[in-house]
């Protein structure tokens, strides 16, 4: 009886996200899919988004947030379109009080081309960033400065957020909090992108800036040049 009882509470989890998932279908929706995992599934997460790179129109998006990750936390997830969107955390509690936290937004992509605008942001502790996927099909996806176009282990990333031709509207969205007062890197792990220089900071400082970063980027990965949306 006690066996059956588990199986039983096993299974439901298993036939809600079966249920949840036909309902997607039906109503032609992308899922949003929240990966959890530590250290190596973050990686393994980098590897099974870049096999999607440039054909994942209409599939899932996975976003990648570590449990261990305390520098920024992401709080909700929209694909865009129709799709509702999905709360991932709730706001971290900061001594910076509610009314006085400010909102960043940020355009990744788009007309401006292989670039996050603005290119980088000076945020409080408690203050939401807001990305906002434009063409063609780019992510937000953490790294250390030293090594600016690799997943950070721990780090956070947006997954891949399609928008071909600005043609989903209201384009996708991430909303992060940042949790700290420290520098916080990001890049596009779309194939090529990173290398010539779409990057993005929170937090740069005169030691370590958003320019130099990019250089890095450049060096380390690139051909020398910005390019031309791809």
């Amino acid at each position: 009886m006690r066996f059956s009882s588990a199986l039983a509470l096993c299974a439901a989890p298993l036939a809600l996200a079966g249920s949840l998932q036909v309902d997607l279908m039906k109503r032609n929706a992308v899922g949003v899919q929240v990966a959890t995992s530590e250290t190596t599934n973050v990686q393994q997460a980098e590897k099974g988004s870049n096999k999607a790179s440039n054909n994942n129109n209409g599939a899932d998006v996975v976003v990648t947030q570590s449990t261990s990750s305390t520098e920024v936390i992401i709080i909700w997830v929209n694909a865009g379109g129709n799709n509702p969107t999905s709360t991932v955390n709730a706001p971290a509690a900061t001594a910076t009080a509610a009314a006085a936290a400010a909102t960043h937004s940020v355009t990744v992509g788009g007309a401006a081309g292989l670039v996050y605008s603005p290119t980088s942001v000076t945020a409080a502790v408690g203050d939401m960033v807001i990305f906002t996927f434009m063409s063609a099909n780019h992510t937000a996806t953490q790294s250390a400065f030293t090594t600016p176009c690799e997943a950070l282990v721990g780090g956070m990333d947006s997954g891949f957020m399609a928008n071909p031709n600005n043609s989903v509207v209201p384009a996708p969205q991430m909303a992060m909090q940042v949790t700290v007062a420290t520098p916080v890197w990001f890049y596009c792990k779309q194939t090529g992108h990173c290398g010539k220089g779409m990057t993005f900071s929170i937090n740069p400082t005169a030691n370590k800036t958003q320019a130099m970063f990019e250089q890095m980027a450049i060096a380390q990965n690139g051909t020398g040049t910005a390019g031309a949306i791809t």
